[in-house]
């Protein structure tokens, strides 16, 4: 009990450490402010019945835009169950960011006791993730939810290859959550992390058949569980994930997110910035004078010199000794095997956030669009994280209790790096659900999805919802939802052509009393069509293209098996119950 509630009150402290500046009143200042209106826009579009949610409504300068079709939704959906319930929206923001810390910290520690087979490792490691200073930089200077998110789900994943081995369903479950949560938080983290989870698991492999001495046959029906957990996810993620991959090039992305500032060669780092402890509130520019901080860490930094030094004399003490057994030598080489995994590991995500990696990113061009080399910081801190704990394979007794109490608190003094440089005078400047300044003043800070057929230059906020191009019209707005609008129109005896101040995009479709009519892109790539005469009742939705629907299918089929799934392991462990 006694160690429990240490562990416990340790974790505690870490969360108090890494979130204090969370729990004050008011709301900071970051670079990415937009959380609290993608939060409206996701509330405003499941208050009108739209699921899974794609269209936002004002954004796209009010002319709207498939913003969920690209942008994981997954925080932005529990944020909008925290408004809906009362939250107010700066609070609803925060506590997204709190939960990726408390969410980091438990996936940090399972992970890391199931590694080492040690509680006091599990602690270190969760603290040196929470309060590794990549995370610092995406909570209060970047303001990178999605990326956090992505972040948290890391651990999840990696605790479920490992415990696949010992306990199939536990394992198998955490693969798939933890994919879920990475694919529907921040797909860039997921294309990052992907050939990571590869090697880890290969080395996993590995481990199990020279090692441990499994059987191929075993490790078959393990290698099985784990594609098949990774399926499901996918299956569970298809309704975001083949839409967003397939439909990319209807919007302006590639234009926005892949020149200028945003090429990825302008964003390369320097080693030496991987040990400056400098730490600033800038953006990233090119060369290694940015006004803001990769540094990796002093406790991470000081694991991994004190791991090095403690496999050196572990190797010479075993080389002159007679009296090792054959089991001990075979534990040895486990431990020294997983070190050099993680540091193998380590070193692959600093190189490809090096300039000496850019003929790699020129080789595979999907990379271009994690925009920011420095991006894989983020698995690369999982792993360092993890080398935290490699010292207590090696160290006993005392020396084992100084270096976990010394290197707690080395790792808790990072918590000064966790604040904002400030907080927001009047922070309902950026938060704020008023759709006529979402259209107006919020559309330009995220243009990248607006469909590609629309011209920005000088554009602005749509005065009336149609117009009648040729004659004049009369109508009445029945229902103006963000993905359907429904108008009752005065009869007219000839055909007349209606622009809609609705951006065209795959999916929206016209219907003149219930029939389908055709659909034109205006010039200024707006949604137009003619109206026969004699019609009345227009109604213009946003319906599901082909892509969408079979995505949305495939989604349905694996939440369905997920629920089978759930009774069949719950009836045989209750038959098991009985049994014994």
């Amino acid at each position: 009990m006694k160690r429990k509630l240490l562990v416990s009150l340790s974790l505690l402290l870490v969360i108090v450490a890494s979130s204090w500046a969370l729990l004050k009143p008011g709301m900071f200042d970051v670079h990415d402010f937009i959380h609290g209106v993608r939060i409206t826009e996701m509330t405003s579009a499941l208050q009108e019945g739209q699921f899974p949610v794609r269209w936002s409504q004002n954004f796209g300068y009010g002319y709207g835009m498939p913003l969920f079709e690209f942008y994981a939704p997954l925080p932005y959906f529990i944020g909008s169950l925290l408004y809906q319930v009362g939250f107010p929206l700066i609070t609803a923001v925060k506590a997204l960011f709190l939960l990726s810390s408390v969410g980091t910290l438990l996936a940090a520690y399972f992970f890391a006791k199931e590694l080492f087979k040690s509680k006091a490792a599990g602690v270190l490691v969760a603290a040196a993730l929470t309060l590794a200073p990549y995370r610092a930089l995406n909570l209060f200077v970047r303001g990178a939810l999605s990326e956090s998110w992505g972040m948290m789900a890391i651990p999840i994943v990696l605790w479920g290859l490992i415990k696949i081995r010992t306990h199939f369903w536990k394992g198998w479950g955490g693969i798939t959550f933890g994919l879920v949560i990475l694919l529907l938080s921040h797909n860039l983290t997921a294309l990052i992390s992907a050939p990571f989870f590869v090697l880890f698991y290969l080395f996993q492999l590995g481990q199990g058949y020279y090692l441990q001495k499994i059987r191929l046959q075993e490790l078959g029906k393990e290698l099985s569980g784990v594609i098949s957990s990774v399926l499901l996810a996918v299956g569970l993620a298809a309704f975001y994930i083949f839409p967003a991959l397939l439909e990319k090039d209807f919007t302006q992305v590639d234009a926005t997110i892949l020149s200028g500032y945003f090429d990825f060669s302008l964003h390369f780092l320097y080693i030496r910035q991987f040990f400056t402890a400098f730490w600033g509130y800038g953006g990233s520019e090119w060369g290694p004078n940015d006004p803001i901080s990769f540094y990796l860490g002093t406790g991470q930094l000081v694991s991994v010199v004190g791991s090095l030094l403690l496999v050196v004399q572990v190797i010479r003490n075993s080389a002159v000794s007679t009296s090792l057994y054959k089991k001990r030598k075979i534990a040895l080489f486990n431990k020294i095997a997983i070190l050099g995994i993680l540091f193998l590991l380590i070193g692959l995500g600093l190189f490809l956030s090096l300039e000496r990696s850019i003929l790699v990113w020129r080789a595979l061009p999907f990379m271009s669009y994690i925009q920011f080399p420095w991006r894989y910081l983020s698995i690369t801190s999982v792993f360092l994280a993890s080398s935290v704990g490699v010292p207590l394979f090696f160290l006993k007794g005392r020396k084992a209790r100084f270096y976990i109490v010394g290197m707690f608190f080395l790792l808790l003094s990072t918590a000064s790096i966790f604040k904002p440089k400030s907080y927001l005078d009047a922070p309902e400047k950026y938060y704020y659900d008023n759709p006529a300044r979402v259209a107006s003043e919020m559309s330009k800070t995220l243009p990248d999805y607006i469909p590609s057929a629309m011209i920005l230059d000088g554009i602005q906020p749509p005065q009336q919802q149609l117009e009648c191009l040729q004659d004049e019209c009369e109508y009445e707005v029945i229902e103006s939802a963000g993905h359907k609008k429904i108008y009752q129109f005065v009869a007219s005896e000839t055909d007349r052509q209606v622009l809609f101040s609705i951006a065209d995009f795959p999916g929206w479709q016209v219907f003149v009393d219930g029939v389908q009519v055709e659909k034109r892109i205006s010039p200024t790539g707006l949604l137009e069509a003619a109206l026969p005469a004699g019609g009345k009742i227009v109604k213009v939705v946003f319906q599901s293209t082909q892509v969408r629907k079979i995505s949305d299918t495939i989604s349905a089929v694996s939440l369905l098996l997920v629920v089978v799934l759930y009774l069949y392991i719950s009836q045989e462990q209750k038959i098991k119950k009985e049994r014994s």
